[in-house]
């Protein structure tokens, strides 16, 4: 129920007690008096005096009533800690009005026993009528839930953790846990505020704490309450908001717990109420908030399903995203090729579920540099679509080792999509990165040269070739994120190559979904561009890993800066922006134009000896010769003290 809505509720409910109280009062004494009344000599008394009388005590009640904050109590969810508030609050209106009578002279209109029976039936009704309604709205909400199990259940014995907490949430959940916190006082945890950011029930009381419905005060009150732990309980809200709340979060110096997201698969069990034993540490996807993506399933199962699909690149993280995400809608055959073989094995594993009469899943152990078994894949299997993720992406290794990145970014992809357009395939689809709209490295300008070849190859094939450029992987096993987990489990520092780096980041989920999306939304020859999410800045995505981890930065686990490594850049620039207003802006996936202005050669220009015994400054002569205006590393950086040679 609304604020304003249950405090006129309240008012109500409280005018018409006090009327009854007094009502009922007076009439009991006036048949008890000396000078008994008859009913109808009572009531005409009664209202006699009632409008100079009665009615002004009434309304000096309900004045008293709420400046004492008896109408801020949310008796949605109530104890006897509220029951007795309010009752210590009625003792405060009934002073009121005796000493208002005594002052305006209407004493003789209220005599002592009146007194007394009025604030004995005023303590009845109201509270008997908050009692309803905390029962009433209890069964509203929890439905088949048994009456009050919130209060009579039983909580489980928690692991001494003394201090102060502050609870995000006034929900449901947020009331099981406080109610367990207050009834467990070996959990050592103390609920002192409640932050919520529905405004209506800003400066209202639940089980007798204070809520606020500031969130920019969560480090303030933090600081002033002296709050030792924050526990978010917002199991419904978005992974946005939830990101919001964090980021303020781990700007105090407070541990920091939440409850599980209903929309992450992870959610609270229906049949028992939440408990702290529910509670867990904050992920580092939980900190960046990406939302699951709009996506037009029935197209994409259009699209997969009985069809014969082959994913190069199969056991890395994204192709094994990708392969969860294809089986699911019932292909004909799957294909993952990789030369990672325990890779392969762990995802054959997890495919087994999905194998049916209908669906087969088959493992390849191939290099996409190998053109005679890529020749033998296409020839036994004839995919219908080829999503191509096979690719050497860690930058600084590729900087350092060029040759091995180009063989298989560029050679290997060459290889590939020139066998989809020989078998018949019927779509390619080159999975890429957002750094290739830019490309300032050796990693990035192979895979803009990849782009540059497969966009050659739609115009003259039959098959459609299209492209896909998303950010890093959050799930990545090299990127930054990967490399701090480490280095907190080995207790510290973290290092940063810059403090002004900043990062984009897409989880492995998303950007399979999406690239399935754009495989079906391909008519050839596009460059689909996935939602990259907000930057982010680096130094500030370590503190707040520190702090997520329960630790102070720089105190309990330091951070230092050394310096950016081959092929580094401060930040990876997004090709284009998104279109506003658009589904396809809410499904997180555009077409973008490509503005590097690069051509590439012909392709015999680009070899003047045998691909086989190429060496690293034979790969560099071909990036200038396909970008003689970019740089391959950012100008006048250093590797480990080592000046970045081909600069």
């Amino acid at each position: 129920m609304a604020k304003k809505t249950r405090i006129a509720v309240f008012l109500i409910c409280d005018l018409i007690c006090f009327n009854a109280s007094y009502l009922l009062a007076f009439l009991i004494n006036a048949g008890a008096s000396a000078e008994a009344l008859s009913p109808a000599e009572s009531f005409e008394a009664f209202f006699g005096a009632y409008p100079a009388g009665f009615l002004i005590l009434i309304a000096i009640k309900l004045i008293a009533m709420y400046v004492s904050g008896a109408y801020k109590i949310m008796f949605e969810y109530s104890d006897i800690r509220d029951l007795r508030r309010t009752a210590l609050s009625l003792v405060a209106c009934t002073l009121a009005s005796v000493t208002a009578a005594a002052l305006i002279g209407i004493g003789a209109a209220l005599p002592p026993p009146v007194i007394l029976l009025s604030f004995i039936f005023d303590i009845v009704l109201v509270l008997m009528f908050r009692r309803l309604y905390t029962k009433y709205t209890a069964g509203r909400r929890e439905g088949e839930r048994p009456e009050g199990e919130g209060l009579r259940r039983k909580f489980a014995p928690q692991k001494s953790l003394a201090g102060r907490v502050m609870v995000i949430g006034a929900n449901p959940q947020a009331v099981e846990l406080i109610q367990e916190m207050q009834a467990n006082k070996n959990c050592g945890r103390s609920p002192e505020v409640i932050i919520d950011d529905d405004k209506r029930h800003d400066g209202d009381t639940l089980l007798g704490i204070e809520i606020t419905a500031r969130r920019s005060e969560i480090s303030l009150r933090a600081r002033r309450q002296s709050i030792d732990e924050i526990i978010i309980a917002k199991p419904d809200a978005s992974k946005r908001q939830i990101a919001t709340l964090l980021r303020e979060s781990v700007k105090t110096r407070c541990r920091i717990s939440m409850l599980p997201l209903a929309r992450s698969g992870e959610k609270l069990p229906a049949d028992r109420p939440a408990s702290l034993a529910d509670l867990r540490k904050p992920t580092i996807e939980d900190l960046l908030g990406r939302e699951r993506p709009r996506v037009d399933h029935r197209k994409i199962g259009d699209e997969l399903k009985g069809r014969i699909v082959l994913v190069t690149g199969g056991a890395g993280i994204f192709g094994r995203e990708l392969c969860r995400m294809i089986v699911r809608y019932k292909p004909r055959r799957l294909i993952a090729l990789d030369t990672d073989e325990d890779g392969l094995a762990m995802l054959s594993s997890e495919l087994e579920a999905y194998y049916t009469a209908e669906t087969e899943f088959r493992p390849v152990i191939a290099s996409v540099r190998d053109a005679t078994i890529m020749r033998r894949v296409f020839s036994a299997f004839r995919p219908h679509l080829v999503f191509h993720a096979a690719e050497l992406k860690q930058i600084p290794l590729a900087q350092t080792n060029p040759r091995e990145t180009f063989l298989t970014n560029v050679l290997g992809l060459k290889t590939a999509a020139d066998l989809a357009d020989e078998y018949s395939a019927e779509k390619f689809i080159l999975c890429s990165t957002t750094r290739a709209a830019a490309p300032m490295n050796v990693a990035a300008q192979c895979k803009r040269t990849a782009e540059l070849y497969i966009a050659e190859k739609n115009e003259k094939a039959h098959t459609k070739f299209t492209t896909v450029r998303f950010p890093n992987l959050i799930e990545g096993r090299g990127n930054v994120l990967a490399v701090f987990e480490k280095q907190m489990e080995q207790g510290g520092p973290l290092t940063l190559t810059d403090e002004n780096a900043v990062r984009r980041f897409i989880g492995a989920e998303e950007a399979a979904m999406l690239t399935a999306l754009a495989a079906a939304r391909a008519a050839g020859g596009e460059i689909f561009e996935l939602g990259p999410g907000e930057p982010i800045r680096i130094r500030e995505l370590a503190e707040a890993m520190i702090r997520l981890d329960g630790k102070i930065p720089y105190e309990e686990t330091g951070i230092i800066v050394t310096q950016l490594r081959a092929g580094e850049r401060l930040f990876d620039e997004a090709s284009d922006r998104p279109p506003r207003d658009t589904a396809q802006a809410q499904e997180r996936i555009w077409v973008t134009e490509d503005r590097s202005g690069v051509k590439l050669p012909h392709w015999s220009e680009l070899w003047r000896q045998e691909p086989e015994r190429m060496d690293d400054a034979a790969v560099i002569e071909i990036l200038r010769l396909i970008f003689p205006t970019y740089k391959t590393k950012t100008a006048g950086a250093t590797t480990r003290g080592v000046k970045v040679e081909n600069e």
